[in-house]
Protein backbone atom coordinates (compact mmCIF):
# COMPACT_ATOMS: atom_id res chain seq x y z
CA UNK A 1 0.00 0.00 0.00
CA UNK A 2 1.44 2.93 -1.16
CA UNK A 3 2.11 6.21 1.33
CA UNK A 4 -0.81 8.80 0.98
CA UNK A 5 0.06 12.66 0.01
CA UNK A 6 -1.68 15.21 2.12
CA UNK A 7 -4.13 16.98 0.15
CA UNK A 8 -3.49 20.94 -0.05
CA UNK A 9 -7.42 21.44 1.22
CA UNK A 10 -9.93 19.59 2.96
CA UNK A 11 -10.56 15.88 2.22
CA UNK A 12 -14.11 16.88 2.04
CA UNK A 13 -16.20 19.86 2.48
CA UNK A 14 -20.06 19.69 1.97
CA UNK A 15 -22.13 22.86 1.83
CA UNK A 16 -26.03 23.30 2.58
CA UNK A 17 -27.06 19.51 1.87
CA UNK A 18 -30.74 18.78 1.46
CA UNK A 19 -31.88 15.22 0.67
CA UNK A 20 -35.51 14.27 0.41
CA UNK A 21 -36.49 10.56 0.00
CA UNK A 22 -39.43 9.65 -2.62
CA UNK A 23 -41.81 9.17 0.11
CA UNK A 24 -41.13 12.81 1.12
CA UNK A 25 -39.31 12.02 4.42
CA UNK A 26 -36.49 15.13 4.69
CA UNK A 27 -33.49 13.06 5.85
CA UNK A 28 -31.01 15.86 5.43
CA UNK A 29 -31.42 19.30 5.64
CA UNK A 30 -28.64 22.05 5.29
CA UNK A 31 -25.82 20.03 6.13
CA UNK A 32 -22.27 21.61 6.75
CA UNK A 33 -18.95 19.70 7.20
CA UNK A 34 -15.68 19.68 6.58
CA UNK A 35 -12.89 16.46 6.93
CA UNK A 36 -9.19 17.59 6.90
CA UNK A 37 -6.33 15.31 5.67
CA UNK A 38 -5.48 13.12 8.88
CA UNK A 39 -8.76 13.55 10.46
CA UNK A 40 -10.98 10.46 12.20
CA UNK A 41 -14.67 12.09 12.68
CA UNK A 42 -17.35 10.40 14.49
CA UNK A 43 -20.73 10.23 13.06
CA UNK A 44 -23.10 10.18 16.30
CA UNK A 45 -26.76 10.02 16.48
CA UNK A 46 -29.86 8.43 16.86
CA UNK A 47 -31.17 5.62 14.73
CA UNK A 48 -33.26 7.79 11.84
CA UNK A 49 -30.57 10.99 11.93
CA UNK A 50 -29.35 10.96 9.25
CA UNK A 51 -25.71 10.09 9.17
CA UNK A 52 -25.89 6.93 6.73
CA UNK A 53 -27.61 8.79 4.32
CA UNK A 54 -24.85 11.76 4.78
CA UNK A 55 -22.37 9.53 3.88
CA UNK A 56 -24.36 7.69 1.14
CA UNK A 57 -24.08 11.16 -0.83
CA UNK A 58 -20.32 11.49 -0.78
CA UNK A 59 -19.46 8.75 -3.52
CA UNK A 60 -22.91 9.61 -4.99
CA UNK A 61 -25.04 6.67 -3.93
CA UNK A 62 -27.47 8.57 -3.41
CA UNK A 63 -27.91 12.36 -4.13
CA UNK A 64 -29.46 15.44 -2.84
CA UNK A 65 -29.15 18.95 -3.21
CA UNK A 66 -26.03 21.71 -1.75
CA UNK A 67 -22.07 20.82 -2.68
CA UNK A 68 -19.75 18.20 -2.29
CA UNK A 69 -16.35 18.65 -2.53
CA UNK A 70 -13.80 15.48 -2.28
CA UNK A 71 -9.88 16.11 -2.27
CA UNK A 72 -10.49 19.07 -4.31
CA UNK A 73 -13.20 17.66 -6.77
CA UNK A 74 -17.21 19.24 -6.92
CA UNK A 75 -19.07 15.57 -7.24
CA UNK A 76 -20.70 15.65 -10.40
CA UNK A 77 -21.78 13.11 -13.02
CA UNK A 78 -18.53 13.63 -14.82
CA UNK A 79 -16.40 13.11 -11.86
CA UNK A 80 -18.37 10.62 -9.99
CA UNK A 81 -15.53 7.56 -11.10
CA UNK A 82 -13.14 9.88 -9.66
CA UNK A 83 -14.31 10.35 -6.90
CA UNK A 84 -15.78 7.09 -5.80
CA UNK A 85 -12.24 5.84 -6.63
CA UNK A 86 -11.04 8.02 -3.55
CA UNK A 87 -13.57 7.00 -1.07
CA UNK A 88 -13.95 3.65 0.24
CA UNK A 89 -16.47 2.53 2.16
CA UNK A 90 -16.38 -0.50 5.04
CA UNK A 91 -20.19 -1.73 5.22
CA UNK A 92 -21.81 -2.67 8.66
CA UNK A 93 -22.47 -6.24 7.35
CA UNK A 94 -19.01 -7.62 5.59
CA UNK A 95 -21.37 -10.13 3.84
CA UNK A 96 -21.83 -7.60 1.27
CA UNK A 97 -19.09 -7.09 0.06
CA UNK A 98 -17.35 -10.67 0.27
CA UNK A 99 -18.57 -12.79 -2.57
CA UNK A 100 -15.56 -14.83 -4.25
CA UNK A 101 -14.61 -18.08 -3.74
CA UNK A 102 -11.14 -17.31 -1.72
CA UNK A 103 -9.80 -14.50 0.73
CA UNK A 104 -6.96 -13.91 -2.07
CA UNK A 105 -9.75 -13.19 -5.09
CA UNK A 106 -11.95 -11.07 -2.65
CA UNK A 107 -9.29 -8.41 -2.10
CA UNK A 108 -7.77 -8.83 -6.06
CA UNK A 109 -10.84 -8.45 -7.24
CA UNK A 110 -10.91 -4.78 -7.33
CA UNK A 111 -7.23 -4.22 -8.96
CA UNK A 112 -8.03 -6.91 -11.57
CA UNK A 113 -11.74 -5.11 -12.41
CA UNK A 114 -9.82 -2.03 -12.70
CA UNK A 115 -7.10 -3.49 -15.31
CA UNK A 116 -4.42 -3.96 -13.17
CA UNK A 117 -2.07 -7.11 -14.62
CA UNK A 118 -2.63 -10.36 -12.65
CA UNK A 119 0.36 -10.96 -11.12
CA UNK A 120 0.40 -7.04 -9.75
CA UNK A 121 -2.97 -7.36 -8.13
CA UNK A 122 -1.94 -10.28 -6.32
CA UNK A 123 1.21 -8.91 -5.10
CA UNK A 124 -1.13 -5.75 -4.20
CA UNK A 125 -3.67 -8.38 -2.41
CA UNK A 126 -0.92 -10.23 -0.77
CA UNK A 127 0.68 -7.24 0.59
CA UNK A 128 -2.63 -5.89 1.91
CA UNK A 129 -3.64 -8.97 3.35
CA UNK A 130 -0.46 -9.10 5.35
CA UNK A 131 -0.54 -5.77 6.75
CA UNK A 132 -3.99 -6.70 7.91
CA UNK A 133 -2.60 -9.62 10.04
CA UNK A 134 -4.51 -12.09 7.24
CA UNK A 135 -1.59 -13.67 5.35
CA UNK A 136 -2.52 -16.78 6.84
CA UNK A 137 -6.05 -17.41 5.40
CA UNK A 138 -5.93 -15.95 2.14
CA UNK A 139 -7.07 -19.05 0.43
CA UNK A 140 -9.40 -20.07 2.70
CA UNK A 141 -13.67 -19.14 1.66
CA UNK A 142 -14.82 -16.05 3.39
CA UNK A 143 -17.57 -17.56 4.34
CA UNK A 144 -15.72 -20.21 7.06
CA UNK A 145 -13.64 -17.07 8.89
CA UNK A 146 -14.99 -15.20 12.43
CA UNK A 147 -16.34 -12.07 12.17
CA UNK A 148 -13.23 -10.09 12.94
CA UNK A 149 -11.89 -11.82 9.95
CA UNK A 150 -14.53 -10.98 7.57
CA UNK A 151 -14.50 -6.83 8.79
CA UNK A 152 -10.40 -7.21 8.09
CA UNK A 153 -10.91 -9.22 4.40
CA UNK A 154 -13.39 -6.42 3.61
CA UNK A 155 -11.60 -3.59 4.58
CA UNK A 156 -8.49 -4.97 3.07
CA UNK A 157 -10.37 -5.11 -0.18
CA UNK A 158 -10.90 -1.57 -0.27
CA UNK A 159 -7.41 -0.64 1.35
CA UNK A 160 -5.60 -2.49 -1.59
CA UNK A 161 -7.76 0.41 -3.76
CA UNK A 162 -5.31 3.08 -1.99
CA UNK A 163 -8.57 5.47 -1.23
CA UNK A 164 -7.51 8.43 0.15
CA UNK A 165 -11.03 8.58 2.78
CA UNK A 166 -12.42 5.54 4.50
CA UNK A 167 -16.14 5.48 5.89
CA UNK A 168 -16.80 2.62 7.65
CA UNK A 169 -20.29 1.94 8.97
CA UNK A 170 -20.65 0.02 12.62
CA UNK A 171 -17.56 -1.08 12.30
CA UNK A 172 -17.36 -3.17 15.27
CA UNK A 173 -20.63 -4.51 15.13
CA UNK A 174 -21.08 -8.26 16.47
CA UNK A 175 -17.03 -8.33 17.26
CA UNK A 176 -15.83 -9.96 20.22
CA UNK A 177 -13.15 -8.14 22.20
CA UNK A 178 -10.22 -9.79 20.41
CA UNK A 179 -11.65 -9.15 17.33
CA UNK A 180 -12.59 -5.72 18.06
CA UNK A 181 -8.87 -4.81 19.13
CA UNK A 182 -7.19 -6.38 16.13
CA UNK A 183 -9.67 -4.20 13.98
CA UNK A 184 -8.80 -1.06 16.10
CA UNK A 185 -4.92 -1.54 16.14
CA UNK A 186 -5.13 -1.45 12.32
CA UNK A 187 -7.63 1.29 11.81
CA UNK A 188 -5.29 3.15 13.88
CA UNK A 189 -2.31 2.48 11.41
CA UNK A 190 -4.06 3.72 8.79
CA UNK A 191 -3.08 7.08 7.19
CA UNK A 192 -6.31 8.47 5.81
CA UNK A 193 -8.92 10.47 6.65
CA UNK A 194 -11.77 8.41 8.31
CA UNK A 195 -15.36 8.57 8.75
CA UNK A 196 -17.14 6.34 11.60
CA UNK A 197 -21.00 6.09 11.45
CA UNK A 198 -21.51 4.73 15.49
CA UNK A 199 -23.58 4.62 18.41
CA UNK A 200 -20.55 2.93 20.14
CA UNK A 201 -18.91 6.40 22.38
CA UNK A 202 -16.34 4.11 23.50
CA UNK A 203 -15.33 3.39 20.04
CA UNK A 204 -15.21 6.69 18.89
CA UNK A 205 -13.01 8.24 21.37
CA UNK A 206 -10.83 5.26 20.69
CA UNK A 207 -10.60 6.20 17.15
CA UNK A 208 -11.64 9.37 16.78
CA UNK A 209 -10.19 13.44 16.67
CA UNK A 210 -13.31 14.69 16.73
CA UNK A 211 -17.33 13.87 16.90
CA UNK A 212 -20.39 15.38 14.94
CA UNK A 213 -23.77 15.02 16.34
CA UNK A 214 -26.96 14.88 14.09
CA UNK A 215 -30.61 15.14 14.82
CA UNK A 216 -33.97 14.75 12.64
CA UNK A 217 -31.18 15.27 9.06
CA UNK A 218 -29.31 18.67 10.97
CA UNK A 219 -25.91 18.16 11.99
CA UNK A 220 -26.32 20.20 14.96
CA UNK A 221 -23.01 20.16 17.12
CA UNK A 222 -19.36 19.26 16.27
CA UNK A 223 -16.47 18.82 19.41
CA UNK A 224 -14.50 16.61 21.00
CA UNK A 225 -15.97 12.91 21.54
CA UNK A 226 -16.38 13.55 24.90
CA UNK A 227 -17.59 17.47 24.70
CA UNK A 228 -20.33 15.64 22.60
CA UNK A 229 -21.35 12.73 24.55
CA UNK A 230 -21.87 14.94 27.43
CA UNK A 231 -24.01 17.26 25.83
CA UNK A 232 -26.43 15.11 24.40
CA UNK A 233 -26.13 12.55 27.29
CA UNK A 234 -25.17 9.81 24.17
CA UNK A 235 -23.70 7.30 26.50
CA UNK A 236 -24.73 3.55 27.28
CA UNK A 237 -23.42 3.89 31.38
CA UNK A 238 -26.94 3.94 32.42
CA UNK A 239 -28.39 0.98 30.35
CA UNK A 240 -28.14 -3.09 31.82
CA UNK A 241 -26.22 -5.17 29.70
CA UNK A 242 -28.19 -7.08 27.68
CA UNK A 243 -29.70 -3.53 26.77
CA UNK A 244 -26.10 -2.37 25.85
CA UNK A 245 -25.66 -5.21 23.46
CA UNK A 246 -28.59 -4.87 21.92
CA UNK A 247 -28.17 -0.90 21.87
CA UNK A 248 -24.44 -1.45 20.53
CA UNK A 249 -25.47 -3.46 17.79
CA UNK A 250 -28.61 -2.69 16.18
CA UNK A 251 -28.97 -2.05 12.74
CA UNK A 252 -29.76 1.96 11.70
Amino acid sequence: MSLLTAPAGPLIEVRDLHFQYEDGTKALEGVNFTLEAGETVALLGANGSGKTTFVLQLNGVLRGEGSITVCGLPLTKETLPQIRSKIGMVFQDSDEQLFMPTVLDDVAFGPLNQGVPEEVAIAKAKLVLEQAGLANVWNKAPYHLSAGEKRRIALAGVLVMEPEILVLDEPTTFLDPPAEHNLLQLLRGLPQGKLIVTHNVSLAASLATRAVFFDKGQLVASGSVDEIARRFEWTYSDLPPADLRYSAHRRF
